[in-house]
């Protein structure tokens, strides 16, 4: 998340990156410095391999036809319990390089040493994208998207290739090693973390690719510690869905043993990111026939899984009856107080929300609201009532949702500060969601073929606008293609990579899920969420407001220059280091 030393690259993904110095906290510099080098083989003319190598920060696609730029150094800097990523560009030039491979060694600095589990390497897959999704103006084409990981984080062993003939080990996509042919590239994704003990400062170690034939390419790397502390906990809250959909694909049946050891492996992967993973229901108390709750069997799971995972948010199953808001109401709201009382008891009451109603869009769906929000004030049991709606009355003849809806969640252009003000003066909550292409505006959507930065300036104007949550639908959605590695991931043909943020990683050699590097930009963007709110507690809320709203002004207005946003979050860091004035609560 933080700064980088590196390049500026008129071939990537947005054409405005501009070439330019930045100069903050002495030696940290937010610039991509033009410097272009290629690294020759000692070999003959006539078999003279080069390795051309260039780094990047992470909110920036690197595409197939990118201008290569070399730079001998990636700066990187983050907060302790932060991850950081950074990007390496290898390319041949003049003929092709076999068994091409990279490792990086560990980081040391001032006592202390980040090295093995801390320091991931990955190599970015790309997937094809046959026509541009809906209201994008991309070309179709190849884009890197998920990270094939060099070591199994299961196994903690080096991915290996699948065998030949029948034999159904090892990776069918694997990171490493690989062939790079004349013209050809590969981008290799390295995610830092800066451990919780770490002391302030700089660290140095460096990456280092090989190849057959060639003499091998070292690139320094440089993390500067800065001196503050991530929560393990984080601050937003968030609802991504669950993770149903996974069992198919890892041939696994709902219920079993095998299904909840791949479960609890995508839940994992949310938290990683900082995304609130959803409490499976086999951790979840028992529902007895008259509402009651018997919590024996599952408690001791839960509050383990509560606890590693740093959950922070639960969504409420709806009551487990036939007619819950009619003949079945006591056993309802029974059920609803005893679950209020057993969160209150173990201090996760807080997150409790009840998301039961999606999307309402008509009169019947309005007064459907009112009655379950009615259901749930009526239990009195602390558990937010959470709808996806804007605080602004879709439609007069509908009727009002004030008073039945705890947490709104609008559609990000259907947002409205006026009614949502009022709501938060009342002690209710805002989140916010995405899903397709949908706004009179362009908002920052979530598809492939759009810019990476899209997926980490939300967060910014989530803070802008005081939201305390982030939803959407699915990381999931794989149904419409028969093969997510090689098909378009698309939903309905006209969204790309819409409501899969996680691949199937059995392909990957890996069982368990595959990030993407749209997840990760949703990971950097949770995180300077972090920053803000660390900075308020710190100085009040108005310390980061200047900045944030610099970057974004509006749902439908924001900062499309990533090196822009970076230096921004950089003077949010810088102030936060600052020595202490008299501090406010945000």
């Amino acid at each position: 998340m933080g700064t980088m030393l590196l390049a500026s690259r008129p071939g990537s993904y947005d054409a405005r990156m501009r070439n330019h110095t930045t100069r903050l906290m002495g030696a940290i510099l937010l610039a991509w410095l033009p410097v272009t080098f290629t690294i020759l083989c000692r070999c003959r003319a006539s078999e003279s391999p080069a390795l051309v190598v260039w780094t990047h920060h992470g909110s920036q696609r690197i595409l197939p036809d990118a201008q290569p730029g070399s730079v001998q150094e990636a700066h990187i800097a983050a907060a302790r319990g932060e991850w950081e990523p950074f990007q390496v560009v290898l390319r041949a030039r003049g003929a092709k390089i076999e068994r091409v491979s990279a490792d990086m060694s560990a980081l040391e600095g001032p006592g202390h040493r980040i090295a093995g589990d801390d320091i991931r390497l990955y190599r970015e897959h790309c997937v094809y994208v046959r026509s541009a999704s809906y209201r994008s103006d991309a070309r179709p084409g190849v884009y890197p998207d998920a990270l094939l990981p060099f070591i199994d984080p299961y196994t903690g062993k080096a991915v290996a290739p699948r065998g030949g003939g029948d034999t159904p080990a090892g990776a069918k996509y694997c990171a490493s090693p690989f062939d790079l042919c004349e013209g050809a590239q590969e981008v290799l994704w390295v995610d830092v973390f800066v451990p919780r003990d770490a002391k302030a400062g700089d660290y140095r170690g460096a990456l280092t690719a090989r190849g057959r034939g060639i003499a091998p390419v070292t690139i320094p790397v440089t993390l500067t510690v800065w001196d503050f502390e991530l929560p393990a906990t984080p601050t937003l809250l968030s609802e991504f869905g669950g993770f149903e959909r996974v069992a198919p694909r890892h041939d696994v049946e709902h219920g079993t043993e095998a299904y909840r050891r791949i479960e609890r492996r995508y839940a994992e992967a949310c938290a990683q990111h900082r995304i609130t993973p959803p409490v499976p229901r086999s951790l979840r108390p028992r529902v007895n026939a008259d509402g009651s709750l018997d919590a024996s069997a599952t408690h001791a799971a839960l509050e383990e899984y509560m606890d590693a995972l740093h959950v922070n948010a639960i969504n409420v199953e709806r009551p487990p009856f036939r007619d819950p808001l009619g003949a079945d109401r006591e056993k309802a709201l029974r059920f609803l107080r005893e679950t209020g009382r057993y969160l209150k008891d173990n201090d996760w009451l807080r997150g409790a929300y009840a998301y039961w109603i999606d999307e309402p869009n008509d009169a019947q769906a309005y007064e459907e609201v009112r009655r379950w929000g009615a259901l749930l004030h009526e239990a009195d049991a602390g558990i937010a009532f959470l709808v996806t709606e804007q605080t602004k009355t879709q439609d007069p003849a509908w009727g009002e949702l004030f008073g039945a809806v705890d947490i709104w969640v609008p559609l990000w252009p259907l947002h409205d500060e006026p009614t949502a003000a009022e709501r938060r003066a009342k002690g209710e909550r805002i989140w916010s969601y995405t899903a397709l292409c949908q706004g009179g505006q362009p908002t920052p959507w979530w598809q492939i073929d759009f810019p990476l930065l899209n997926y980490r300036i939300p967060l910014w104007q989530s803070w802008r606008y005081r939201m305390e949550g982030l939803l959407y639908w699915t990381a999931v959605f794989w149904e419409q293609a028969s093969d997510p590695w090689l098909d378009q991931p698309s939903f309905r043909g006209a969204y790309a990579g819409e409501g899969m943020l996680l691949y199937p990683g059995r392909d990957a050699g890996i069982e368990g899920p595959i990030a993407t590097i749209r997840l990760k930009n949703i990971r950097e963007g949770i995180e300077d969420y972090e920053y803000f709110a660390i900075l308020a507690r710190r100085m009040g809320r108005e310390a980061a407001g200047g900045i944030v709203e610099k970057i974004a002004p509006a749902w439908t207005q924001w900062e499309h220059d990533a090196e822009k946003v970076l230096a921004a979050r950089a003077a949010i860091a810088a102030q936060i280091i600052a020595p202490a004035p008299n501090a406010t609560r945000p």
